[in-house]
């Protein structure tokens, strides 16, 4: 049996939701809401110490960490979602750690300050530090703390656009070369920038496609799979949508540098 918990609208579970899908597994899940700091509570940091979803629980064995959670469904499950081929699954595991690395945290800094940041708006600090008094990562714990009593920090989110847009440039390079992003074959670097595709729409940052030919076709093909569909967060587990008025604020800079017209 495989017991995932996660929360539906985390990106780290998305892309293991689409790994699940894409390989036709079954699966159970069992819901950490983060908005109500519930990966905090001891029970479920005795399962993962880190305090982060998703963590896999798969007969009684526990598997953290996304990547390796995909990695480790891929080679217990057919079929393969992997290259046979040395360069190309060099190919796929530098994408993985990219996305980790780079998209992942690009992603959050925008989530956090259009989307997350409404369930603070009203919160006393110390309302706040009961909830994240355990928090095993300082950073992120910092992070929460600087949403409370203060405003989007419009420079913050500027600069997650900037680095969405080199990022969406690489992509374009890498499919001008590649029918997916790490072979001609579909494989875990296209399944963990679904998470990529799903959350730049959220955001309304679809101007960062334009002008990139081989992403957009990369989209059409990405959108249409069943695992895509199959691994969206459902509408009533959805972070609030981002104000209209902070778009509003947010068009305007990025009309000042260029980024949209």
């Amino acid at each position: 049996m495989l017991w995932l918990y996660q929360d539906w609208d985390s990106l780290m579970s998305f892309k293991v939701r689409a790994c699940l899908a894409a390989k036709g597994l079954s699966w159970q899940s069992q819901r950490v809401v983060l908005r109500d700091f519930e990966h905090l509570h001891p029970d479920y940091l005795a399962l993962n110490p880190a305090g982060v979803v998703p963590t896999l629980v798969h007969n009684g064995q526990v598997i953290r960490e996304s990547s390796i959670i995909n990695e480790y469904l891929d080679e217990t499950f057919i079929p393969s979602l992997v290259p046979s081929q040395p360069m190309a699954r060099a190919n796929m595991r530098m994408w993985c750690k990219y996305f980790d690395d780079v998209i992942h945290p690009t992603l959050r800094v925008a989530s956090f300050q259009l989307m997350i940041r409404q369930r603070f708006t009203n919160m006393t600090p110390e309302a706040l530090e009961t909830l994240i008094a355990s928090h095993p990562q300082p950073a992120r714990a910092a992070a929460f703390r600087n949403l409370v009593g203060t405003c989007v920090d419009y420079q913050a989110v500027l600069a997650s656009v900037q680095q969405l847009v080199a990022i969406v440039e690489l992509m374009e390079q890498r499919l001008t070369q590649h029918t997916w992003l790490a072979d001609e074959t579909f494989t875990l670097a296209d399944i963990s920038t679904m998470a990529l595709a799903d959350r730049v729409s959220r955001l309304k940052f679809d101007f960062i496609w334009q002008g990139k030919p081989q992403v957009q076709d990369w989209l059409t093909r990405i959108r249409t799979h069943p695992a895509y569909k199959q691994a969206m967060c459902p509408p009533e587990y959805r972070m609030p949508s981002p104000k209209a008025e902070d778009l509003e604020q947010l068009g305007r800079l990025l009309k000042q540098q260029g980024l949209q017209e």
